[in-house]
């Protein structure tokens, strides 16, 4: 089974900012990956502050936390 990850899109007052959004893929210095899309959204609205914080402290000149959403993880084996 593919794994997922959470991602954090942000909202910028100018279209076409980019990257405009972070990928978690670690929390405590573990890899933070979920087998089910209903597992990582759980995470989610567990920790959606926390979540919404760390996006603008990664993209202080976005204006607000447009989307955060689980995707599957891409094989970075390639990169």
């Amino acid at each position: 089974m593919k794994e997922m990850i959470i991602l954090i899109v942000m909202m910028f007052p100018e279209y076409g900012v980019y990257p405009d959004s972070v990928a978690i893929r670690e929390y405590e210095g573990k890899p933070l990956v979920f087998t089910s899309a209903d597992k990582c959204e759980e995470w989610i609205w567990n920790d959606l502050e926390n979540l919404k914080e760390y996006g603008k402290t990664v993209y202080p000149d976005a204006v607000a936390v447009k989307q955060i959403t689980c995707v599957y993880k891409e094989d970075e084996s390639n990169i």
